[in-house]
């Protein structure tokens, strides 16, 4: 589940590192995302590598790290329904 949770963090920041090439750091682009409304759209496309970890631990029949990696990906579109409903 650890999988699951730091490689969206990892792929946003690796986002911001290759395709924003602005004079604002990361968490100061982070909160202007917040602002834009756009929170939602970066972190659904920052969770895509899951996919990927999913299909080479079902592939590997390695279940319980798929599992964990669904949860992760749930708590994730939990987070994106939030901001995209309530900011």
């Amino acid at each position: 589940m650890l999988v699951g949770i730091l490689l969206p963090v990892i792929m946003s920041f690796a986002l911001y590192y290759f395709l924003y090439r602005g004079h604002l750091s990361y968490w100061p682009f982070l909160n202007q995302m917040v602002r834009m409304g756009s929170i939602g759209k970066l972190l659904s496309i920052s969770v895509l590598p899951n996919l990927v970890v999913f299909l080479i631990a079902v592939n590997k029949e390695r279940l319980l790290a798929a599992r964990g990696i669904v949860t992760s990906t749930i708590i994730y579109a939990i987070v994106v329904i939030a901001f995209r409903f309530l900011f």
